[in-house]
């Protein structure tokens, strides 16, 4: 199995593709540690088709809320009303951003 570091695999990308379809491995590493194999793709099955990707895991982060607010009916008309109603509110201080730094500023 053929050894790179990271920057010379990305300079030789062709050629780790080229090994990798005459069947041959490469080991990236990473200061000196392995951190990827480079290899040929599993075998086509008989109809020809790949096997079929893993399904990811379940989302999560703002992800996970895509399509929650489907079922909301009035969605747009209250947050409008919300953003409405925010909009000229006197009770909440405006945000501190802290002073600038003199750098940025000059």
């Amino acid at each position: 199995m053929r050894e790179l570091p990271v920057a010379e695999a990305k300079r030789v990308f062709s050629e780790v593709l080229d090994a990798a379809q005459r069947g041959e491995q490469t080991l990236v590493m990473r200061h000196g540690k392995p951190v990827a194999v480079i290899g040929p793709a599993p075998n086509e099955g008989e109809s020809g088709a790949r096997k079929p990707l893993p399904k990811p895991r379940a989302p999560g982060g703002l992800l996970s809320l895509v399509g929650i607010f489907d079922d909301w009916e009035t969605f747009e008309e209250d947050m409008a009303e919300i953003v409405a109603s925010r909009q000229f509110d006197q009770g909440r201080p405006p945000p501190d951003f802290g002073e600038p730094d003199e750098d940025v500023a000059g």
